[in-house]
Parts: structure tokens; C-alpha cells; sequence
């Protein structure tokens, strides 16, 4: 029988926001249809996980991996549901939804029109590679991952996996603070959204559980 931190947590459709702007055509519908998806994901390979190693995914990955395979599923499931919007089939291409045929071949290297899709534990601190002109939508999650090297308290009784916020907004660049890379570093330069960015996301929230209010 799964412990309480493998359970199916459903999407309450009382904390969506209908007086949200969503660009590009995109719907309350196709998130709220995302949402479920990525509940129901994360719930079936935490069952199995957990039946066969007893664990659940987010504590076998990374969490930059765990997350990264989050945005990713978020992804094709909103361009799976969208009418309007279309997974970016560019390897590595920018922004992640793209506007359908505004591209040839539905493929953007690097474009201007579109929705970039990013998954965080955090409630702010959000980055990316460049400041730049977009619209951001931002999947915040909770997940209360097992380290037992830092946290010795058990799996069992954790809480489980849930999507507890998701926001979105058109950032300018000046939302953003550029974080170079120093002369023999081999980081990948990143940019943070700066509180101006923060408040743009917050002020047009889709969907916000209000037991992690920021």
C-alpha cells in the first residue's frame, strides 16, 4: 500500500484565477487539462517506484533533473491541448511554445513570439539564459524531497508531490539581471527575474493554492 507522500493530489478548480490574461490563445482549459496530466504523471511513477525501490522519482533524480523532466512534460502537454500554441521542435530551441506555423516547420532556433516554460520548488529567484522580451510561465511545485544525508526524517509521511502555483507574464528585459560569467568559468550564463519581474507573474496568476502563498 503506498505511504501518504505517494497519493494522487487533485486540482482544485477553486484556485484558478478567471480574470487571468493568457497570451497567444492559450486557455484556463489547456492549463487546467496540464495540470491534471502532470498530477496523474507523477502519481503513477511514484507508485511503481515506490512498489519496486521505495522510492518515488524526485527523490531518485537530481532535482535539476527531476524538474527539468517536469518542464519538459508541461510542455507537450499544454502544445498537446493549446489550439493556438506548439512545442518548439528546434533541439534546444527558444521559446518552448510557439505560436503554430508562425515558424517554418514549427522549429525556432531562437524567436521572439512564443511562452517559455519554467518548473520551480522556489517562489522566486526564477532564471533563464538571457534578459530578454517574453512571456514567462512560471510551475511552481512542492514536493518535500527525501535527503536522508541532510533530513533524517522518513519518507514515509512526506508530502506528496502537487503543482501550487502557476503564473504567468511578458517580461521586458529590464525584469531581469544578468549574471555574466567570470574569464575561465565554465557556468553557462544565466539572468534572474528581478522583483519588477516577480511582481508582473504574481499580479497574473492562473492558478495559486493559497496554502503557499509566497
Amino acid at each position: 500500500m503506498p505511504v501518504s507522500s505517494v497519493r494522487r493530489v487533485p486540482v482544485n478548480e477553486r484556485y484558478f484565477n478567471p480574470q487571468v490574461v493568457l497570451p497567444f490563445g492559450l486557455s484556463i482549459d489547456d492549463v487546467r487539462a496540464t495540470l491534471i496530466e502532470t498530477h496523474e504523471f507523477v502519481y503513477d511513477l511514484n507508485r511503481m517506484l515506490y512498489r519496486r525501490i521505495g522510492l518515488r522519482i524526485e527523490d531518485v533524480l537530481m532535482a535539476a533533473t527531476f524538474s527539468g523532466m517536469l518542464s519538459e512534460f508541461i510542455v507537450r502537454q499544454l502544445s498537446s491541448h493549446s489550439k493556438t500554441l506548439t512545442r518548439n521542435l528546434y533541439h534546444n530551441g527558444h521559446p518552448d511554445l510557439i505560436p503554430i506555423n508562425r515558424y517554418p516547420g514549427n522549429a525556432a532556433q531562437y524567436g521572439h513570439d512564443g511562452v517559455e516554460i519554467k518548473t520551480s520548488r522556489y517562489a522566486s529567484g526564477w532564471q533563464g539564459h538571457n534578459p530578454e522580451k517574453i512571456w514567462i510561465m512560471i510551475f511552481r511545485y512542492d514536493n518535500d524531497p527525501y535527503r536522508p544525508e541532510k533530513d533524517p526524517r522518513p519518507l514515509d509521511g512526506r508530502a506528496p508531490f502537487q503543482i501550487v502555483e502557476v503564473l504567468a507574464a511578458e517580461l521586458d528585459k529590464t525584469d531581469w539581471s544578468a549574471q555574466g560569467r567570470k574569464t575561465g568559468s565554465r557556468r553557462t550564463p544565466t539572468a534572474s527575474i528581478i522583483a519588477s519581474g516577480t511582481a508582473k507573474l504574481r499580479a497574473n496568476w492562473i492558478y495559486r493554492n493559497p496554502d503557499f502563498e509566497a
